[in-house]
């Protein structure tokens, strides 16, 4: 007789291969669930990546739509060891003549010369600094060196550095103010005695009574001076920043320079053609999965996707409508200013006719590249924010997934419970036709019996 390793050892049949394929019967529903899952993940994943290719839109319409990102001004100097210069976007074109009288200095002030290892008895160090008075106690100990002097002064950060240097007639403490300018000056007194050890024939002084002689690199706190066009202008560092309206005139030396603002066509092309690449790539993102494949019967991620195709309408929305404040403008359309629509539905940039409309009206090309640019960037942001088209559409798909997931656990249970009856029947059959064979076995010895 036939023997089995599972149901229907007893019997003979391979019972065990029939709830096999019976259970797989019953699991249709939860792999057809399963695909259906897969598919709506496989779509949740590629909607990511074409909200991450819309976010590139949106940021490439942003720098046009906003002046001060796409900084289309710049300034140049024709002598750039005298100064240099910078443009924000508030800035207009112009040329400007620039002669730099005098930079802008930090004071600088020198002590006596001491012996070295001269040390000076405990006080305060009291310094009055851009008009802020700072006192300095040194009463932690009993005697202090200029180095421990130094030290104190720079621990406390008030805006006057401390070195010494140690020249042939001794150590001297130099104090240099932090910042540059006439108002940053500082001034020092201190109640610490004069030290009694003194180069030979220097006079016992305090450490507040500065060195004037003129070999020494002396300064005092200073503005920087120059004329813009001839007239007069000043600052406390060597920055003129509010001479020329969104200028910056940096001086590095005495001289002359002229100073020219000009549009940055180069920024202006290099934004357009940002916004049309990645224009380009969003629906290209969106075509290449829209596909269906006759012969194997099979359809890419957008194929259908109602959503996925409005995504393309409402782009080509942005780049069609002519914007509101557009409307009596002297450049209305994107094609005035070489950005135009290929038969693919992707866009092409002519940087020639582009460069040639800003040679004409650098401000009429601004105009209207930032119109269109918060065309874009509100339509994109329409469909990314909340309750948006594609933010609707993903939140859609993660519905369905928990649904469908749902769905599984349940036909999971229900399927368990159908083996579990169909192994106890079948069981039971095993047990019943192993008996009866075992009956017939039986009587089929007794007749062979009553035959002898």
């Amino acid at each position: 007789m036939a023997t089995t390793s599972s149901l229907g050892i007893g019997a003979g049949v391979d019972l065990q291969s029939l709830l096999t394929k019976l259970l797989a019967a019953e699991r249709t529903p939860i792999d057809t669930l399963t695909t259906r899952i897969s598919t709506a993940n496989s779509k949740i994943s590629l909607y990511g990546t074409l909200k991450s290719k819309l976010d590139a839109v949106r940021t490439a319409a942003d720098t046009l739509q906003f002046p001060s990102r796409l900084a289309a001004i710049t300034a140049t100097s024709s002598d750039t060891t005298v100064a240099s210069a910078t443009a924000d976007f508030t800035a207009t074109a112009g040329s400007y003549a620039v002669n730099v009288t005098k930079l802008a200095t930090a004071q600088k002030s020198f002590s006596q010369a001491y012996d070295a290892g001269t040390t000076f008895g405990q006080g305060t160090l009291d310094f009055v600094v851009g008009g802020t008075a700072h006192s300095i106690d040194l009463t932690d100990q009993t005697s202090y060196t200029l180095q421990e002097i130094l030290g104190k002064i720079n621990d406390a950060d008030i805006g006057v550095r401390a070195s010494v240097i140690s020249g042939t007639d001794g150590d001297r403490l130099i104090l240099t103010g932090a910042q540059t300018g006439a108002s940053n000056g500082f001034t020092f007194s201190t109640t610490i005695a004069a030290p009694d050890s003194v180069p030979s024939g220097t006079p016992q002084t305090k450490l507040d009574e500065f060195d004037p002689s003129t070999d020494l690199a002396s300064s005092i706190a200073d503005d920087a001076t120059a004329t813009i066009d001839g007239v007069p202008v000043t600052s406390s560092t060597n920055s003129f920043t509010d001479a020329i309206a969104g200028v910056t005139v940096s001086a590095l030396k005495l001289g002359t320079t002229n100073i020219t603002v000009q549009t940055d066509s180069a920024k202006i092309v290099t934004a357009a053609q940002a916004l049309v690449d990645s224009y380009n790539a969003s629906v290209t993102l969106i075509k290449s999965n829209s596909n269906y494949d006759l012969t194997t019967k099979t359809a890419q991620a957008f194929n259908a996707d109602s959503a996925a195709r409005n995504v393309i309408t409402l782009l080509g929305n942005a780049r069609t409508t002519v914007p509101t404040e557009l409307s009596s403008a002297n450049i209305k359309s994107l094609a005035e200013l070489g950005i135009s629509v290929q038969q693919t539905g992707l866009l092409t940039l002519d940087t020639t006719a582009l460069k040639s409309a800003i040679s004409k009206s650098a401000s009429d090309v601004t105009k209207a590249l930032g119109a269109y640019g918060k065309s874009f960037s509100d339509s994109i942001g329409a469909m990314l924010d909340t309750g948006g088209l594609v933010t609707n559409r993903v939140d859609s798909l993660n519905t369905s997934v928990k649904t469908f997931k749902e769905s599984q656990a349940a036909l999971e249970i229900r399927v368990a419970g159908i083996e579990k009856r169909y192994r106890a029947q079948f069981t039971a059959l095993d047990k019943m036709i192993s008996s009866m064979q075992t009956t017939s076995s039986y009587l089929t010895q007794q007749l062979a019996a009553l035959a002898k």
